[in-house]
């Protein structure tokens, strides 16, 4: 999804990226590392690719592959508790091991909102010129494929990060959209051997359908499952179907880009209270 909405000022200067990279780890090892999956399409093709972030002077920068949302949920927890971030590491899934493809072509501008009787003829437009049956596939697969890789090189990477670093830090995954599935998956992984501290999800596909993947046990302080009112993928009223066709689905993309709201802000501290007590 792409970025909507007027980022609050101190959001947009903790997006800057950081000079740093991202894999030049000092001695240093993190208490807890957080498994980021970023949601659908924010690549760097479509503008939602910010660099490494530096979410404490404490601690070493990201890949920058969480994407927007995830990107200004760890700012603003730093920013309202300082220190929470200095012994935490945000390891993102980058393009190779999870591409976070959808590929559907969108059916208003950023910013635009159109009614229902537009919307159709746009919709209308968008078959003409994309063959359904390619449509369909493009999506369809896209999204599989993106998913199928991210839930298959989840574990690869932590291996991988444990390896080049000699760390054996607690794991809190922490999934937007898309990445949410991916993250899920990864669960019972992590918990099996014993490095599992906790959970985060927004914009959850599966947050009224838990059931429908295995989830590891955790305690409820351990685990964040964060829905907007309205957001289309984890609020399945025809309403908020409506919504995200006519603005390009805003309300969904929109977590943590504005000026935090008191629903924001309770979540903003949960995810706090939870990586202060992972380790």
């Amino acid at each position: 999804m792409r970025v909507f909405g007027v980022i609050a000022g101190f959001v947009l200067a903790g997006l800057a990226p950081v000079t740093a990279h991202a894999a030049s780890f000092d001695e240093t090892c993190p208490n807890t590392v957080v498994l980021a999956a970023r949601g659908s399409d924010q690549n760097e093709e479509n503008g939602e690719y910010f660099g490494p972030q530096r979410y404490s002077e404490n601690a070493e920068p990201s890949n920058g592959y969480e994407g927007p949302n995830f990107t200004a949920l760890f700012h603003q927890v730093e920013q309202r508790h300082p220190g929470t971030m200095d012994s935490v590491y945000v390891l993102a899934l980058e393009e190779d091991a999870y591409p976070a493809n959808m590929d559907l072509p969108p059916l208003a501008e950023e910013g635009e909102n159109i009614g229902p009787i537009e919307m159709v003829q746009r919709a209308v437009g968008i078959v003409q010129q994309y063959p359904l049956g390619e449509l369909l596939h493009s999506v369809t697969f896209g999204a599989i494929d993106s998913l199928r890789a991210g839930v298959n090189n989840a574990p690869t990477v932590v291996e991988d990060y444990e390896a080049t670093t000699g760390c054996s830090p607690r794991y809190v995954v922490a999934g937007y959209s898309q990445g949410a599935l991916v993250t899920t998956s990864v669960e019972k992984y992590l918990a099996d051997t014993g490095r599992l501290e906790g959970a985060i999800t927004i914009g959850n596909p599966l947050h009224k359908y838990s059931q429908v993947m295995e989830r590891a046990a955790l305690p409820e302080d351990k685990r964040v499952d964060y829905c907007l009112s309205g957001d289309f993928v984890c609020d399945f009223s025809l309403e908020a179907a409506n919504d995200a066709l006519s603005n390009k689905a805003e309300r969904h993309a929109s977590y943590f880009l504005n000026e935090p709201t008191a629903q924001d802000i309770q979540v903003i501290d949960a995810v706090a209270g939870l990586l202060n007590t992972a380790g």
